[in-house]
């Protein structure tokens, strides 16, 4: 099945605004995996503007149970629960809804609640409460469910 251009729009534009270069998403049997940089001898799509942009290979080919990796989206200290006397929002084995709150992250003293873009369970916690992290840290390993 192939997705729809305006899923892979606001994907690949997630994408740039987050700064990532690497995504997999999963919804309703779908799955697509976008990968943006230098691959190669990959060709290079024009972007609105007239310069030129990296081309997004589309690949469906990696299984929906797959586990992933969920990256910090920008500098910040990394929390795993909502008060330091509070349980942590998550930990390895449990089952995420989408929405359900994953960690807090502070950025210039504001505290932001991160929460799950769609359901998984959580595999592995690779952060460390109140570490240090920048966009691409490894937060978690988690395994995308089917709604």
């Amino acid at each position: 099945m192939i997705p729809d251009l305006k899923t892979l729009d606001a994907l690949m534009a997630r994408m740039h605004a987050l700064g990532i270069t690497e995504l997999d998403y999963s919804r309703d049997g779908e799955h697509i995996r976008l990968v943006r940089g230098e691959q190669g001898n990959s060709p290079q799509a024009p972007a609105t503007n007239g310069t030129a942009a990296p081309a997004l290979p589309v690949t469906a080919s990696v299984p929906a149970t797959a586990e992933m990796t969920i990256e910090a989206p920008m500098h910040g200290q990394f929390y795993t629960s909502p008060a330091p006397d509070a349980p942590p929002f998550v930990k390895p084995g449990d089952i995420v809804a989408e929405g359900q709150p994953l960690y807090i992250l502070e950025v210039m003293k504001t505290l932001s609640r991160i929460e799950a873009e769609f359901p998984c369970r959580i595999v592995a916690v690779l952060a460390t409460n109140a570490d240090a992290v920048s966009p691409g840290t490894p937060l978690f390993t988690v395994e995308p469910l089917d709604a």
